[in-house]
């Protein structure tokens, strides 16, 4: 039980620096997406020469904010939540509806697993790849899935975790 309630508090915690850095990131992402996006529409409809990087720029930013925002939304208590369905689950017993909560949990928890795997596999073979403008390795943008599958992986498992201790409790 006390190994249990460290393992917990370490989830825990490990769950509030995740948070606190792709929060940050986040916050960093859509601020550099406002500058590329705008240093792109000033440099093409006022000084008439478009910087031709801005768009390839812009979609990287873009898919890095996706990702980092919606593992962001799995942690619970999160300023940004993600949408749930709980109709069905508003029929279901209080004990009922704690084992299919932890059912969820541990599904989520093997999906971000089966990401990982199959994304480190595809970031190893796309690893050489460049982008057209930029010419930054592919790598960049693919590794935003295997960031986004470790965090909402660490969330889960915090989640996961709260539900077996709130066992006891109404």
């Amino acid at each position: 039980m006390k190994q249990d309630k460290r393992l917990s508090l370490t989830v825990k915690k490990v769950a509030s620096i995740f948070n606190s850095i792709a929060s940050t990131l986040g916050i960093i992402l859509m601020v550099l997406m406002i500058f590329t996006l705008s240093a792109g529409i000033i440099s093409r409809y006022i000084f008439n020469n478009p910087l031709f990087w801005t768009g390839e720029a812009s979609r990287i930013i873009l898919i890095w904010t996706i990702f980092i925002g919606a593992a962001l939304a799995f942690r619970k208590n999160s300023p940004i939540t993600h949408i749930k369905v709980d109709f069905l689950g508003s029929f279901l017993s209080s004990e009922l509806r704690k084992i299919v909560k932890r059912i969820v949990w541990s599904l989520i928890m093997l999906f971000c697993i089966v990401i990982m795997v199959i994304d480190i596999n595809f970031i190893a073979l796309a690893g050489s790849i460049k982008t057209a403008a930029l010419g930054i390795p592919k790598f960049i943008i693919y590794i935003t899935l295997l960031i986004f599958a470790i965090i909402t992986l660490v969330f889960s498992l915090e989640q996961w975790l709260a539900q077996g201790n709130n066992e006891g409790k109404p």
